[in-house]
């Protein structure tokens, strides 16, 4: 064998061995710059660094009960995304209904054996199982709920509004009394209990309320001390069906804020939805 085959014979081998070990390395330099996403949920493709990022602008509290168990959160969010809008439709100071809205199966309360104060309330006909399921474990506790003020039409929250004004000026008015398309009432789902004044916080059925209402979907829209987050002054009758999933989200991780709830919900529908996994 010549020379030059020898030295051929022997090169070979190595650049073989030279281009063996970098392909290795770049196959590893590529794992290295791409690792495996990890998604948190089954029905999302949304990761942690996602979530963060969604969440940035909570407070941190809440971010953080968020992103400590972001499965669970995300179940919940899937299941509130499945149920009927109307149940976490933001209604507040900056987010009306309009005019002609109304819901379409309204039905009398005088057609349930319920305690009613006057004969003109109504409420959707799809809240009513939970209305009258809230109402028998009451009943079964010695409480009784009166019904004192349900749906609201448009134009009669106009008319209200307009009285207190004209009462208490503008200003107060709007601490306590929302302007006609901002009512939650509107949405056929709200229900004001007992007296309609914070002394109702003291009766049985108040503390009864407080206590149980969650347990059957119900949650209170304008909490004690938290003026400054939902527009509004204290009103302990005052009771919002959202569902035992909204419910559950609200408790677990929005610090028990029905307001941060479906803003958080309002905000970032479309985003959530973008992240659903398409099936």
């Amino acid at each position: 064998m010549s020379t030059i085959h020898q030295k051929i014979s022997i090169l070979l081998p190595l650049l073989a061995a030279f281009i063996l070990l970098s392909s290795c390395e770049d196959a590893t330099a590529e794992e290295e710059k791409s690792p495996e996403i990890v998604y948190l949920h089954p029905e999302f493709t949304m990761t942690i660094e996602d979530l963060e990022e969604m969440t940035a602008p909570l407070p941190e509290a809440i971010r953080q009960a968020i992103l400590a168990k972001p499965q669970d959160f995300l179940e919940l969010v899937l299941k509130v995304s499945e149920e009927p809008e109307i149940l976490t439709i933001l209604v507040d100071k900056n987010h009306a209904l309009p005019e002609e809205w109304e819901p379409e199966d309204r039905v009398s309360l005088n057609d349930y054996p319920l305690a009613v104060s006057r004969k003109d309330l109504s409420l959707s006909k799809a809240v009513m199982p939970h209305v009258l399921a809230l109402n028998d474990a009451a009943k079964a506790d010695g409480v009784t709920l009166l019904f004192s003020s349900t749906f609201r039409s448009w134009t009669y929250q106009q008319g209200l509004y307009q009285r207190y004004v004209k009462a208490d000026g503008q200003e107060a008015a709007d601490r306590y009394s929302a302007r006609p398309g901002h009512s939650q009432h509107q949405l056929g789902t709200v229900i004001d209990f007992g007296s309609i004044t914070e002394a109702f916080a003291d009766t049985k059925a108040g503390k009864w309320m407080k206590e149980n209402a969650w347990k059957y979907g119900f949650s209170l829209s304008f909490p004690e001390g938290e003026e400054a987050v939902t527009g509004y002054m204290w009103e302990p009758w005052h009771f919002r069906y959202i569902g035992p999933d909204a419910m559950a989200l609200q408790r677990d991780f929005f610090g028990d804020s029905q307001q941060r709830t479906l803003e958080f919900l309002h905000d970032n529908k479309a985003r959530i939805e973008a992240f659903r996994v398409q099936k």
